[in-house]
């Protein structure tokens, strides 16, 4: 086997372009006990070096559990058009709520970039849950992508 089946390695840059224009991922949070993944829609704020998330909490929710847990979280974004086009980037981190000061630069990046992930993921009224701006402090931002395949859409 050669290198060139597990893809090569995007730049930095690469993967940022890739994180703004994509959208939407799979958010990843763990512990001892388990773990819970969860699609989600973001904005890419490069400047900031982030991903910009805005939660919605109802009663029970899971991922305010793992939230006030702490500790760090893995966003998995991909695309694939066919074998032999594809591109994955992993962002890895810790989840810090944005503050009110901050929330107006957040809401326009996700504005921006965030793709719905679903319309239908509330169970109950959307009066009755609580939406807050959380951060993804990108500590890692690592991707793969394809070698071969059709180079007009490539990242690079």
């Amino acid at each position: 086997m050669t290198s060139e089946l597990y893809g090569s390695e995007m730049s930095t840059e690469e993967a940022e372009r890739f994180l703004e224009r994509t959208g939407v991922g799979t958010l990843a949070f763990g512990d001892e006990d388990g773990g819970y993944a969860v699609p989600m829609s973001f904005g890419y704020d490069a400047a900031n070096g982030r991903c910009v998330f805005q939660f919605a909490f109802g009663d029970g929710s899971r991922k305010q559990e793992y939230i006030e847990k702490g500790g760090r979280v893995t966003l998995s974004v991909y695309e694939r058009t066919d074998t032999e086009d594809w591109r994955t980037v992993l962002v890895e981190g810790g989840l810090e709520e944005i503050p009110p000061e901050e929330e107006t630069r957040a809401s326009a990046v996700f504005a921006s970039q965030a793709r719905m992930a679903s319309n239908e993921v509330f169970r109950q009224p959307v009066e009755e849950t609580e939406f807050v701006w959380y951060a993804l402090d990108a500590d890692e931002v690592s991707g793969r992508q394809s070698v071969s395949g059709p180079v007009g859409d490539r990242l690079i």
